[in-house]
């Protein structure tokens, strides 16, 4: 089942579990299986009279054998509970890593709420299903198996009729089976779009505000309900359905059970305790004959978190070398070509060539919106399998190198708008958890590069572990800026990278950091966006991108 080989990974990183597991189910099976024959043994033996005694060891042994159920059904669900959870996370973690390897065009044109509900939701869905499934066929394979062998050696012919059954349960699912799925998929997808509608509702808060726009966002997550309540009452009405009909079969099964059970036993072939023993084991089987049938049903709904999330694995990640850089002399673009809509006619950068060598401090400019913050990324290796041209490292294509690595530990860059992180201001430098206390060699190069940026008073007002709230409301502009270039002036890469640097600093601290730049620039690639003509003068060289 493809299904099972989506999850075949999470599944294998817990085969002991599993293993422990199963054994505890086909105990638990076993002992429910018991209970009806102990039972209906019992009303025999009382009315064919019996004494005290027989009752309390009815009593001792019914009673066991349901303590032991009990506790194999505690214990069960404890196991399910660490088994669900973990690798629930384990495969929406794997989804999220494969979602990280893929192009930014990809990521770029997703709701990052609405993306991150339906993976969680799917994820959860699928080992959901494959650890229920494996219980319950376990479970419902003994409680139909066991219980048909017993009816047919009580009464065959009963038996036959209850196998009728069992074919009107198949053509029910064979008929109701694309209805499901197509109602079930509507149905997710429409709860997604809602949730992540109510999500834009806070995260664009602001902007509501300030437009004063509330009523018009609001129609938008009325809309969103509009679609998801019809889309409930559909899925509800083909799943009522089809449940009916499902109620109507057992009902007429047991109408045959009555009727042939009430014959046999008007006729003298059963006891009062043989007819309570067939009518348990009728109805245990009869109960684990629609769970085999409903579980298509349950399988076409799940089908639906399968292809959501099959959809985004079987996405190409993008390229990446396997070559190993220790250092970066150079950077050349060579005859760069790139569009984001993929539209040759309307391109950001067009036929653009470059050279960055180390030692050299290089200024980019050109108008708003020439391709300026396209062209840092195109130099970072993103987008490498939709660019036209060659990006070269050390005369080496980028598609040849690890470009992980390289950004990980060669380069550095410092948007003008960043984005920092729900976590500390020391988190957002080091991205080390393990770094409560920074080492004396690492305080001192802090100290030093926060008097070059004029930022130690904010620093030793608010400390290094000043939280960063989600949507970093609790910074300024010009203060997140500062520690987006901190963090590229405490990682000290071979390539730094900054956007507008000077727009978040004052005078001084514009001076003092370009003087830095150009202390450390023999061993370095030091490139800057900037409008500031102020500071032209200062680069060895100036690449102009127009769009």
């Amino acid at each position: 089942m493809k299904i099972f080989r989506l999850c075949a990974s999470c599944l294998r990183s817990h085969l002991l579990s599993l293993a422990i597991y199963i054994v505890l189910i086909l105990l638990a099976a076993l002992t429910s299986i018991l209970s009806p024959y102990i039972i209906g043994d019992f009303l025999d033996t009382l009315i064919h009279g019996s004494d005290i005694n027989a009752i309390l060891r009815f009593c001792v042994i019914f009673g066991g054998i349901n303590i032991l159920r009990i506790a194999v059904g505690y214990i069960t669900s404890i196991i399910y509970v660490k088994m669900q959870v973990k690798m629930g996370y384990e495969l929406n973690i794997s989804v999220i890593k494969h979602i990280q390897r893929l192009s930014l065009s990809y990521t770029n044109k997703q709701d990052s709420a609405y993306l991150s509900q339906r993976i969680n939701n799917d994820a959860n869905s699928l080992i959901i299903f494959c650890i229920t499934i494996l219980q319950n066929i376990i479970t419902n394979s003994i409680m139909l198996i066991v219980p048909l062998i017993i009816l047919f050696t009580m009464n065959w012919f009963i038996a036959v009729l209850l196998l009728s059954f069992l074919l009107a349960y198949a053509i029910l699912y064979a008929v109701f089976r694309k209805t499901l799925y197509n109602a079930g998929f509507a149905f997710k997808e429409a709860q997604s779009r809602f949730f992540a509608g109510l999500f834009d509702q806070l995260k664009y808060i602001k902007l509501i505000k300030l437009n004063a726009i509330q009523t018009e966002v609001n129609k938008r997550a009325d809309a969103n309900f509009v679609d998801l309540r019809d889309n409930a009452t559909h899925n509800q009405k083909v799943s009522y359905m089809y449940s009916s009909l499902d109620g109507f079969i057992t009902t007429l099964a047991q109408i045959t059970l009555f009727v042939g059970g009430g014959i046999q036993v008007l006729n003298g072939s059963f006891t009062i305790g043989m007819f309570t023993i067939f009518s348990s084991y009728f109805n245990m089987m009869l109960g684990a004959s629609r769970y085999f049938f409903n579980m298509g049903a349950n399988y076409q709904k799940v089908l639906v978190a399968y292809d959501r999330i099959s959809e985004i694995i079987s996405r190409n990640i993008e390229s990446c070398g396997n070559m190993v850089l220790n250092s970066i002399n150079s950077i050349e673009l060579d005859n760069i070509s790139f569009s984001y809509n993929q539209d040759t006619t309307k391109r950001n950068i067009n036929n653009f060539s470059a050279r960055f060598e180390k030692g050299k401090m290089y200024g980019i400019t050109g108008g708003n919106g020439a391709g300026k913050s396209t062209l840092i990324n195109l130099i970072m290796g993103m987008y490498v399998d939709e660019r036209e041209g060659r990006v070269l490292y050390n005369d080496a294509d980028i598609e040849n190198i690890d470009m992980v690595k390289v950004r990980r530990k060669l380069i550095g860059c410092a948007e003008q708008e960043p984005m920092l992180i729900n976590d500390t201001v020391r988190y957002n430098l080091t991205f080390d958890e393990r770094n409560a206390q920074l080492p004396m060699d690492m305080k001192k190069a802090l100290q030093k590069y926060l008097k070059i940026l004029n930022f130690k008073e904010f620093i030793e007002k608010n400390t290094l572990d000043l939280v960063i709230n989600d949507k970093n409301s609790n910074t300024s502009g010009g203060e997140k800026q500062k520690i987006s270039i901190l963090k590229v002036l405490f990682k000290n890469p071979d390539v730094m990278i900054f956007d507008e640097p000077t727009s978040a600093l004052d005078a001084v601290a514009a001076k003092s950091f370009i003087e830095h730049l150009t202390k450390i620039k023999r061993d370095k690639i030091i490139i800057v966006i900037t409008h500031d003509k102020e500071l032209l003068g200062l680069f060895d060289d100036i690449v102009e991108v127009r769009g």
